[in-house]
């Protein structure tokens, strides 16, 4: 339960501490004394958006902080330890929540910093509040399957959890699907041309020096009668004995002459010897020509076989690099590319036989769902029939609608007739008509102010015991009622009391004499302006703030009396 809050420079509030109790908890005060102020600040605490608007003028910052006992409420506190917001000898959950005029709240749970979104988390579990946004959801047909699963138990159950996962996949699946699926026909071009290109380059089998191989080799082919002739020559020039002028010839004629002078002055002998090394790598030198020359073809055909291949590898490598090892990496790559086009259009058949054993999953678990609803359907719209009788709808008719799930946005198809949603192939509508004779229609469109009010109030009591949010907050449900219907509600907020903490923030006296702890909020002067204040009153303060909600500020003794008696009637009504 809510057991404490602490609202600072929140609003129209320099400074409000509090204690609140199990039981119902009713705030009133005359109208702009910061009762829904109050509630804002809880939300805020729980979650709800921020705006530096609500710092009080003149502040830095809005403070506020709140404590919740859990002792009575072991299965909260377990699913607060499960979700890691707070350990197991944690008793208490104590949240903040600092709002500076500039820059970003600062969100803590029992002392440990944390983003807003874990406050909002906690928020659910720990706090529902009813107000008009509530009733604005209400209107929204999609919110009434979470209250006939809630008194179904399919809340509880694992079909519903089972259904979830089994859809979730299904969407993940059919979501592959269509991407895969709008790209197939591009897949299967690009996976051709890629066994085109590798099958083109694998034929070819290049080699990475082969370019400049078969280049050179070229060269020798196109000039093969030019370089036979030149050896030709060389070889003569070198060491020809018909050619008086060779080379090796005068070499020796130069050794011949060294070797007699040297023979008179031993200082030339050193010549002698470099000639003779000269003689002999001129013969060298010719052998090596002559090698050569006889490498050397004419071959036309071969010149032929040669520039068709360097025609080859040149196109492979203007297509794929510009060089050959460039070709054969790109061929690397286009083999890897290709695995994987290939493996994504081999999913799209895998995809089927997925998608339709997932389907098969889903549409299992979401006929249970249907059964499930379907089964309680009957005794849901009876047992808030009944409760609407008690707050003096008596003659209004409230049914159950269970429909198949129509194709949306959220939704995944079945068929032609429906569609999974994300709580099965069902939907359900509230159906509703203030008098007996009357066509049931739309809640939406048929329910005022408050006859929402207390279909509202209806759909709690028929929940409470399958609702384990252990503390309710109503904000404005007295809207449109008044007498007796007043009474009446104050009596089912009593009743839910058995259940949860509840909060009501009311400007009706009959709904206010239910309260267990009443809390009269007020605006006084603080030396700064107005400001506003909370007490828990009761006793002679209780029947004065009644009367001022009778409308008697004056406190006459007649209005006094009524008042006392009303109070009366409400703690004999809520004894058991």
């Amino acid at each position: 339960m809510l057991a404490y809050l602490k609202v600072v420079d929140f609003a129209l509030i320099e400074r409000v501490e509090v204690e609140f109790r199990d039981g119902l908890n009713v705030l009133t005060g005359e109208t702009g004394t910061g009762k829904t102020v109050l509630v804002g600040a809880i939300g805020l605490l729980l979650g709800d958006r921020a705006d530096t608007v609500q710092v009080r003028h003149g502040a830095k910052a809005a403070t506020l902080e709140c404590v919740f006992d859990l002792t009575e409420t072991p299965e909260v506190h377990g699913e607060l330890e499960r979700q890691g917001f707070m350990s197991g000898d944690e008793e208490e959950l104590m949240l903040s929540r600092t709002v500076p005029v500039g820059g970003k709240s600062r969100c803590t749970v029992n002392g440990r910093m944390c983003p807003v979104s874990t406050l909002a988390a906690i928020g659910d579990i720990l706090l529902d509040v009813h107000g008009q946004n509530s009733h604005q959801a209400l209107l929204k047909a999609g919110t009434h399957v979470e209250y006939l699963d809630r008194f179904a138990g399919l809340e509880q159950m694992e079909n519903l959890e089972k259904y979830r996962r089994s859809y979730g996949r299904l969407k993940s699946l059919l979501s592959e699907q269509g991407q895969i699926g709008l790209g197939v026909e591009g897949l299967e071009r690009e996976a051709e041309l890629l066994r085109d290109e590798v099958e083109r380059i694998r034929k070819a089998e290049p080699q990475p020096d082969e370019l400049e191989e078969l280049e050179s080799e070229a060269g020798r082919l196109r000039h093969a009668k030019e370089l036979l002739e030149l050896s030709t020559r060389v070889e003569t020039s070198l060491v020809s004995n018909d050619q008086p002028a060779a080379a090796r010839d005068t070499l020796s004629v130069v050794l011949s002459d060294l070797r007699r002078m040297s023979s008179i002055d031993r200082e030339v002998s050193g010549l002698a010897g470099r000639v003779e090394s000269l003689i002999f790598d001129t013969e060298d030198l010719a052998a090596e020509v002559v090698a050569y020359r006889e490498r050397v073809e004419m071959d036309p055909s071969r010149l032929q076989e040669v520039e068709s291949r360097l025609s080859l590898l040149r196109e492979l490598c203007r297509r794929y690099g510009g060089t050959l090892p460039s070709v054969l990496s790109y061929s690397d790559e286009a083999e890897l590319k290709l695995h994987g086009i290939e493996e994504s259009i081999g999913r799209v058949g895998a995809l089927r036989g997925e998608i339709e054993k997932t389907r098969e999953e889903v549409t299992g678990f979401a006929e249970l769902l249907t059964r499930g609803r379907e089964g309680a359907a009957s005794e849901f719209q009876d047992a808030v029939a009944a409760e609407l009788g008690q707050l003096e709808l008596d003659k209004a008719r409230f049914e159950v609608n269970i429909r198949p799930a129509k194709e949306k946005a959220a939704t995944v198809k079945v068929d032609q007739t429906g569609a999974f949603g994300p709580r099965g192939s069902s939907e359900v509508e509230f159906l509703f008509s203030p008098v007996q004779e009357g066509p049931v229609r739309p809640l939406r469109r048929i329910a005022s102010g408050g006859e929402m009010s207390r279909v509202m109030l209806a759909l709690k009591i028929v929940l409470a015991g399958a609702d384990r949010i252990p503390t309710l907050v109503f904000d404005e449900v007295d809207a449109g009622i008044g007498g007796k219907t007043a009474t009446k509600v104050g009596e089912k907020l009593h009743q839910l009391t058995s259940y949860h903490q509840v909060f009501c923030v009311t400007h009706n006296p009959r709904i206010a004499t239910f309260a267990d702890w009443h809390y009269q909020v007020f605006k006084g002067d603080g030396g700064g302006g107005a400001q506003t204040g909370i007490n828990l009153i009761s006793g002679d303060d209780r029947v004065d703030e009644i009367c001022r909600m009778l409308g008697d500020s004056t406190r006459r003794k007649v209005t006094r009396e009524h008042a006392k008696d009303i109070l009366n009637r409400a703690n004999n009504a809520k004894q058991p």
